[in-house]
Formats: C-alpha cells, structure tokens, sequence
C-alpha cells in the first residue's frame, strides 16, 4: 500500500483517501447553517437593478472583506463592488468609475460583464494584472477576461473573447500548482451535450489562450431525472478540491433547453479536480428555504468560501423564485442598436419581473473542517487510517465527543501495536477525549507527542463512542 504525506494539511474526512478500514463508524455530510441576519447584500441602488446575485467573489485582502458581484435589471449585467469591516455589515462605496443614469455616484466597476469570478495573483510580474477575472458579456456569451492593479480599476482585455464557444457561466479556480496552469470551470457548450447543462474544466498557461472545456461533471444514473448542473464554482481547502454545483431540478415535460426550475447547492470533492465524488442521497449542501424565504427558488454559491476565525462562511446569491421566470415569459435583455452598440438596459416588463425573482446575498456559516464527520454511536467504532509517514510531533484532533469519548492508538505500517506492553500508543496508555474542541492535542501515558517516531510510517486507529471526527492533522 503506498505511504501517504500528511504534513502540511489537516486530513478531512469528505473521502475515503486517509481511511483503511472502518468498523461501525458512519460518514455523515453537515450543511452549513445560514444566518439568521440574511439577506446581508440587497439591491438598493438603480444601477443594480431589482437583483443582486454572488455570481462572483468575496475575500478579505487589504484589510478588509472585499465583494466583487453581480447585478441585474439596471444594465444589462453589470459588476459591483462592496466593502465591510466584519463580513455581515456591507458599504456599497462611490467609485466614481461609470456613469448611471447621468452620475457616476455608485459602485459599479464594469457595465456588461456577467458572472465575475476573479482571483489576486501576486504570481505575475505585471502590476497592473494583479487581480484577474473570467466572464462573459450578454452580447458575446463566450470566455472573456479582464485585468486590475487593485481590484477596482479593471481593463478588459483588447482581444476578448479568448474563448469562443458559446457559454455564460465561468467559475475561476486560478493557478494550480498541481498541473501548473490556470484552471477554470467553464458550462461547455450545451450543444455538445444534448442540450444539458454540465460542468466543463479549462486550462491556460497565461490567462488568454484557454482549452476547450472538458466535460468533468455531468448528471448520472444517482441523480433524478431532469437534473443538471447549472453553476460550479470550484475552491481547494486541506487539499482537497470542493466544488459547489448548483443542480437545476428541470421539468421533464419542458422542451429542451429546459428554462424553469428550482436550484439548489449540492457538494463534490476530487483529489485532482477532474475526477469527482459525489454523495449517494445527493443531498443539498446549502437547500432553498422554505416558501416565502428569500433563498426559497434558487442558490448560487460564491467562488470560494471564507475562513473567519473558527468558521467558513460561505456567500451565495439566493431568489425566491425558480429560475426562468425572465426567460420564459420574456426574452432576451440588451439586444444591440442599430449601430451595433448595446441597449444597456431592459424593458419596462423585463424590469417589473426581475423585480419578482428578487436575488439577494446571503451567509451560511460551518465549523472549520466541518464538511464531514466520521461518527460512532453508543455502540464503540474504530477507524484506521492507510499508512503514512510521521514527519511531525503533536497530533491534534477536531472533535465532538461530549457525552462520548476519543482515545488513539498509533499502529507500524502492518497495524500492529508500537512499543511493548507496558509503554506505548496503545488505546489503554490514551488520554481519553470528551470535549469539543478543533485543535485537541492527543497524548498518551508515557508520550506527550509522536516525537519518538518521526521518520517511521505509521497508521492511526481511532476509537469512537458517541463522538464526531471532523479531521486530524500532524504539526509542530
């Protein structure tokens, strides 16, 4: 069996990759839980029309939470830009950059550019492309990028599109040290795939010249008829690749391409972001709310969640209605004018239904690492981790087990017990765990640390009693 490295990253348990063998243990998936202050952006200013959505990106850089986000009704599409000092309470600054209904007094930085994923790259030598963003504009429904020195001031680039199949969902991953390129995940062309939605990956070497989308997450036999994945940003966290897909619940009586349906966020993880797992009951991450809410039609999650202390917070754009409403019933906003330029703008009836979908931004909240546990009842379990190589001292544990308890044995690389009978890491010589803590320190009667056996491939075994392991990790 091959070693595994652990240094560096904390080991969750979304997955079967640090997991052996396990006996009356149960994975069990957690939904973040939404805040009770939501909706925490709404659409206040003309030029973001009647919605607001985070189709984009959120990140705390330059001292502060910074929202990068998409607006409708007003324009065509346009991207917006937002600021806080504590990641709840939301300043929509005067950025004076283009004019709206005769002033510049809001806060848009680009009219015409649809779902703004963007990322900061400190990589390039360039100043001036520090901040990168994919998108696409309404009157070119391909891959189109733009540039920024400070995430404000953007540029897009002169020879948009770089891309030029038809798609208008773009998520950004950014640079992936494992395949040493820009990654991001591009909806392909439906046309390639019977006219339902999928999830495709593109690759650059220098932002401009992107591959055909490859098709790497699609409805299979698991999931109900009439589904498809209509959203996906993708983010790595300990390693692990998430990817967030909103799946699009569609009619089957509907013709294709099907327009009306309810979405919510489900979850996928991958070891190399090509290769995707999904859960067996195919439940939502982040569900819709119940009627009357303002999440209670549709959700899109932003790019990426946020670590804020001991939590993630993840942002989504929520509507209380299906999607497909302005579709359906409306046709398409921002036709060009007769010279060839853009309406920048909707119909009045176009106007008065946006208004009815009504998108707002909106914070979910998990524990750190909290995406998956593995749990035991009353009825004591055991989990065995595949063998890797101990290259730290202190293990420490992320763990609930009031009312329970944790106790660790550390096994050789054939499972058998280290050390003889009266010192060792045997699960009699553990200090037994039964708090609830993210960074438990496990020790053992004689051993304060897995000093002794830095260098050596061991395994852990994990006994369980009406506890949850979130993850574990080696440091120090």
């Amino acid at each position: 069996m091959e070693t595994l490295k652990v240094s560096g990253s904390r080991q969750l348990f979304v997955d079967d990759y640090i997991i052996d063998e396990t006996r009356h243990i149960q994975r069990t998936l957690h939904q973040p839980t939404k805040f009770v202050g939501n909706p925490v952006v709404m659409p206040f200013s003309p030029c973001e029309g009647h919605t607001v959505n985070c189709y984009g990106t959120v990140m705390y850089d330059q001292g502060m939470y910074r929202m990068w986000y998409q607006g409708f009704g007003g324009t065509p599409y346009s991207a917006h830009y937002a600021t806080s000092k504590d990641g709840i309470y939301w300043e929509k600054p005067d950025l004076g950059l283009i004019e709206h209904d005769g002033n510049k007094n809001n806060n848009l930085f680009l009219y015409d550019m649809a779902t703004p994923t963007l990322i900061k790259d400190p990589r390039d030598s360039d100043p001036d492309r520090l901040y990168k963003a994919i998108f696409y504009e309404v009157l070119q429904p391909h891959t189109s990028v733009a540039f920024s020195p400070d995430g404000i001031n953007w540029t897009k680039y002169e020879g948009n599109p770089v891309k030029k199949e038809p798609t208008d969902l773009h998520n950004l991953l950014g640079w992936d040290e494992r395949c040493g390129k820009y990654v991001a995940y591009i909806r392909p062309d439906v046309s390639r795939t019977g006219n339902v939605r999928t999830v495709g990956r593109s690759v650059s070497d220098d932002f401009f010249d992107w591959t055909v989308p490859e098709i790497v997450l699609e409805p299979d036999e698991k999931d109900p008829p009439g589904t498809e994945f209509y959203w996906c940003p993708v983010f790595k966290y300990q390693g692990v690749y998430f990817g967030m897909p909103s799946l699009y619940h569609t009619y089957l009586e509907e013709p294709k391409i099907r327009m009306g349906a309810p979405l919510d966020v489900q979850l996928a993880t991958s070891r190399d972001g090509i290769n995707w797992d999904r859960t067996e009951e195919r439940k939502p991450f982040i569900p819709r709310g119940g009627p009357g809410t303002v999440d209670s039609g549709e959700i899109y999650a932003a790019k990426e969640p946020l670590i804020v202390g001991d939590e993630l917070w993840f942002y989504y754009g929520g509507f209380i209605v299906d999607h497909g409403i302005t579709h359906d019933q409306l046709g398409r906003p921002a036709h060009p004018l007769p010279d060839g330029s853009s309406s920048h703008g909707y119909g009045q009836e176009t106007v008065q239904l946006l208004a009815q979908r009504g998108g707002t931004i909106n914070l979910a909240k998990l524990r750190l690492d909290g995406f998956a546990s593995m749990n035991a009842t009353e009825e004591e379990g055991y989990l065995v981790t595949k063998p890797f190589e101990c290259e730290d001292e202190d293990l420490l544990i992320n763990a609930y087990a009031r009312g329970g308890q944790i106790s660790v044995a550390v096994l050789d690389e054939a499972g058998q017990h280290i050390g003889d009978y009266y010192t060792g890491f045997r699960k009699i010589d553990c200090s037994p765990f039964d708090s609830d803590s993210l960074r438990h320190k496990v020790t053992w009667r004689h051993y304060t640390s897995l000093g002794t056996l830095k260098g050596r491939t061991i395994r852990l075994k994990f006994y369980l009693r009406n506890a949850k392991l979130y993850s574990f990790e080696l440091t120090g």
